[in-house]
């Protein structure tokens, strides 16, 4: 099976909580979630991800991964996600992929986001 591009979100400085909003996994049961760290700002700054799948409804969404906290020296981090994988969760149609941003003195975490699906 080939590789699928789902998102590639060049790096931009976060200094807030957020997210892609909905992303269609398309026919893929398998995702790949990449992310680099290229900068930081303020006193201790942290970044967690986490990735949820959107439920049957199309209202509710629920964890699939979730980092943690983590200083941005832990990155750059790649996880994959589906049946057989590290994280063995079922992706449904949709998902989507949120940041938390931690830290003080104005924290900001500059990172890119890309996701392959097979």
């Amino acid at each position: 099976m080939s590789k699928t591009i789902i998102l590639n979100q060049a790096s931009s400085i976060k200094t807030s909580n957020g997210d892609t909003g909905n992303i269609s996994w398309g026919n893929n049961s398998i995702i790949a979630v990449d992310i680099n760290v290229t900068g930081q700002q303020g006193t201790s700054p942290t970044l967690q991800i986490l990735v949820d799948r959107q439920g049957a409804d199309g209202v509710l969404y629920f964890a699939m991964y979730d980092s943690t906290a983590l200083p941005p020296s832990s990155y750059p981090k790649s996880v994959s996600i589906g049946p057989g994988c590290s994280f063995p969760q079922e992706l449904a149609a949709s998902g989507r992929v949120r940041w938390v941003i931690g830290g003080s003195a104005s924290p900001g975490v500059q990172f890119s986001l890309s996701i392959q699906g097979e």
